[in-house]
């Protein structure tokens, strides 16, 4: 169990911090009024952050998916723009959680791990601004969790060839699978001797029970 010892303190404020991979880029946000550095990265401060689905503590793992808003209106990252021309799905993301002076917003010493997981969807809120004459957007994301990931991990290998040759660059085994899968096969069907099933032609087998009698 972790203990929270910030928590004991009587003027601190918890603030969110999320890593968010959109492409090749990783992204860090945060909910606080001013900029924050951890671990030599340099957290934005709120504006583009705009809401989280709340987080569920459980006695054991649970693969609850969460959903987490951003702003469509560019701060100092046009997230609306990334999301549509990146590929963001399998993004990983992580969420701590910080907590800072009231007074000063300066971070404290310690953040605390809430949430790993990745990407899987997302989708575009747009809202009529009537005074400006405008459209908001919003962005969320769809976040899965690390016990999703794993619970849906394919174990072992489909027979085909390209996930074999996967594994096994060389090998010609599974070459025939495509060919196999489309062919019909008449299961059940009489043996026939004038048919191309390897018994020759003539009378096969009952010529030869003719000649024993």
């Amino acid at each position: 169990m972790t203990t929270i010892v910030e928590v004991q303190g009587t003027n601190i404020t918890p603030i969110t911090l999320i890593d968010l991979q959109i492409g090749a880029t990783t992204y860090y946000i945060s909910s606080n009024w001013k900029p924050v550095t951890v671990g030599g990265n340099a957290y934005t401060e709120l504006g583009a952050f705009l809401s989280m689905a709340n987080l569920s503590d459980d006695l054991k793992y649970n693969s609850s998916d969460i959903t987490l808003t951003l702003s469509g209106i560019p701060s100092e990252q046009n997230y609306l723009s990334k999301i549509l021309t990146e590929n963001i799905k399998g993004g990983n993301v992580t969420i701590q959680r910080g907590f800072v002076n009231q007074s000063t917003y300066e971070l404290t010493s310690n953040q605390y791990t809430r949430f790993k997981g990745i990407i899987t969807n997302f989708k575009v809120d747009e809202t009529v601004n009537i005074l400006n004459k405008q459209m908001d957007y919003a962005v969320t994301v769809t976040l899965a969790s690390q016990l999703t990931v794993l619970s849906n991990k394919i174990t072992g290998q489909r027979t085909n060839p390209d996930d074999r040759k996967r594994l096994y660059p060389n090998d010609k085994s599974f070459d025939r699978v495509p060919i196999l899968y489309n062919t019909a096969f008449d299961f059940g069907k009489e043996y026939s001797t004038g048919g191309n099933y390897g018994g020759g032609p003539g009378n096969g087998g009952g010529g030869r029970r003719e000649q024993q009698r």
